[in-house]
């Protein structure tokens, strides 16, 4: 009886018995290994046994092939095609040349030569990601043997994922773009080409943005809403947070969300201030923080016994009334009356602008000075000016002894597309002070010279990656701190920075002017402005507050450099180096002004500073 064994072989449980000159019974087996097969058949016992032939070929029974293998019982014959069935039998024959006939026939399939695996699918995945973001990708190929597959990917960079599933995932440390390309091979270890890459942008995660919403001035005990907002340009902000960082200690409800409520503390008097941040997370970490001022007023502000709805001067302990209407107290009214037997100079008549519309740069003027005391000469002028949208909000109180009668708004004091009323009060030279006048109204006109609305006019913008005040933050992405600047005429950027004041609320306008400018050129100017001239807006948190700003330049100012300033109400230019201190490396200039004080042009406490 024949058999086979190995590689795709069977074993025939039979014998079969041929009838010659001798009686021959075979058994034959076969083993295969890659285009070879072995036989083995069971030796006949016949003692003129001479050897045996192996018969085989592509046909069941028809054997095109024989091979004398002599007297053994187990023969190799290799050279066989792959991919070829083929069929095999073993006659014995003795010394005498007799032959038996054909054993048991066996069959055997070669196998087909294996082939590669075709390439990989392009991987598919996301397009882009951030940094440290877990990244799935898919692909798929096919075999033309029907093999088992395992994948690998090549993440870029020289980077090699191991061999294992279709689906696999990576994470990049590093931001950039990178081409994913996808190998595969079979159980044979026979690998496919490369496929194609697919790009994939990696991002580094941008911080969030939070804004805690505008200041607040509440009553004592009213419920109290605090309005955060905030985004993210990359995953989106994961979570919000409202803390109280200083004043009167109250209860937060919502603190973990967007809108935090609570319930203004109970004073007697005065005011009380609080203070909240609003931070925010996204979903990569990082954070943002902006802090808001809520400041709770008592119902009797200057504890003078009349509730604030009833008292015409609600900051004076010692004015409540104003019956007939001219600004001043009645008691300040009756002790003037009573102490005062001069004559007063007649009140001033305004001549312009009443009931106009003018340029933020108003000229206001009065008619001329007129008094019935002789000798008596126009000494100064006070001039002020309120918001019309609040008639405590005064913008302007300057006292001049040289613009009498005409005065220029200085800079930066008026908004845009804004009503206003203004007034104005003589003094003669024997210090005797007139009545105030009728008040005059007028609205500013709208320039279009800051379409974005950022407080900086659109043709002096910066570029958007500029960091003058080099804290790895661009200076647009953080307007409320820090503004910056073209300085005109110059090749020269300036930022105007309150980082780190405590009492500063934010730089609500900048802008700069040319040196060429006709009031630039008023008595005590230096002759030598390389960086031209520059004007600002400081909010503060309390009327009267001092505020620490920061002044960086672009290119360091000269070793020999001093700060001026230029006073818009006497028409002239003063060394400021009291209040200006530059920085070793003259990239910077630190000045200290106050609210109504130094540095501050509009001359009132009414918590803004106008450089």
């Amino acid at each position: 009886m024949m058999k086979t064994n190995g590689c795709g072989s069977k074993k025939l449980s039979r014998n079969l018995v041929f009838f010659s000159v001798l009686l021959v019974a075979l058994l034959i087996s076969v083993w295969a290994r890659a285009e070879q097969v072995t036989l083995a058949w069971d030796a006949n016992t016949e003692s003129d046994l001479a050897g045996y032939r192996v018969h085989y070929g592509t046909a069941s029974g028809s054997y095109t092939t024989s091979v004398d293998v002599h007297k053994v019982t187990t023969s190799s014959i290799g050279t066989l095609t792959a991919g070829q069935t083929y069929y095999f039998a073993v006659t014995a024959y003795n010394a005498s040349g007799n032959e038996s006939g054909y054993s048991n026939q066996v069959s055997y399939s070669v196998a087909a030569a294996n082939g590669a695996p075709l390439t990989p699918a392009t991987p598919t995945g996301a397009s882009s990601a951030l940094v440290n973001a877990s990244v799935a990708f898919s692909t798929s190929a096919t075999d033309p043997n029907g093999d088992s597959l395992e994948y690998r990917y090549d993440w870029g960079g020289g980077v090699l994922s191991g061999w294992g599933a279709a689906s696999q995932s990576h994470i990049w440390s590093a931001a950039g773009q990178y081409a994913v390309k996808a190998q595969v091979r079979d159980s044979h270890l026979a690998e496919s080409a490369w496929s194609a890459g697919k790009t994939v942008t990696i991002s580094q995660n941008q911080p969030p943005t939070a804004n805690a919403g505008s200041d607040q001035t509440v009553n004592a005990g009213a419920a109290v809403s605090l309005n955060g907002s905030g985004s993210d340009p990359d995953n989106g902000i994961s979570s919000w947070q409202w803390r109280q960082t200083a004043g009167s200690s109250v209860t937060l409800t919502g603190a973990a969300t967007q809108q935090a409520r609570f319930t203004a503390p109970n004073i007697a008097t005065g005011v009380a201030t609080l203070v909240f941040e609003l931070g925010t997370i996204d979903a990569g970490g990082l954070t943002a923080t902006d802090t808001m001022i809520v400041t709770v007023q008592s119902a009797d502000l200057d504890g003078d016994g009349f509730p604030n709805s009833q008292d015409a001067f609600p900051n004076d302990p010692k004015e409540w009334l104003d019956s007939n209407k001219n600004g001043i107290g009645d008691n300040a009214d009756a002790a003037a009356a009573a102490g005062q037997a001069k004559q007063v100079p007649d009140a001033p008549l305004l001549v312009s602008p009443v009931n106009d519309v003018v340029s933020i740069m108003a000229i206001l003027k009065t008619g001329a000075f007129r008094t019935a005391v002789s000798g008596s000469t126009h000494a100064k002028t006070r001039w002020q000016v309120f918001s019309d949208e609040n008639v405590d909000a005064c913008v302007l109180d300057v006292q001049s002894t040289t613009a009498l009668t005409s005065l220029t708004v200085p800079k930066l004091v008026l908004e845009e597309g804004t009503d206003y009323y203004w007034r104005a009060q003589f003094t003669d030279s024997m210090g005797t002070i007139s009545g105030w006048s009728a008040d005059g109204y007028f609205t500013t006109e709208t320039t279009r010279a800051d379409l974005n609305a950022n407080g900086i006019p659109d043709v002096q913008e910066v570029a958007w990656a500029v960091d003058l005040n080099r804290d790895w933050v661009r200076d647009n992405k953080q307007p409320r701190y820090i503004k910056s600047v073209k300085m005109e005429g110059t090749n020269v950027q300036i930022g105007v920075s309150i980082k780190g004041c405590s009492t500063c609320i934010g730089v609500e306008s900048v802008e700069s002017e040319d040196v060429s400018q006709l009031d630039s050129y008023a008595y005590g100017k230096p002759a030598n402005m390389p960086f031209a001239l520059i004007n600002f807006k400081i909010a503060v948190a309390k009327p009267g507050d001092t505020a620490v700003v920061k002044l960086y330049f672009s290119k360091a100012a000269s070793s020999s450099s001093k700060w001026y300033q230029y006073d818009a109400i006497a028409d002239r230019w003063y060394d400021f180096s009291a209040y200006a201190k530059l920085a070793g490396d003259r990239r910077s200039v630190t000045l200290t002004l106050t609210d109504g004080g130094p540095g501050d042009a509009d001359g009132v406490a009414n918590g803004v500073i106008v450089n």
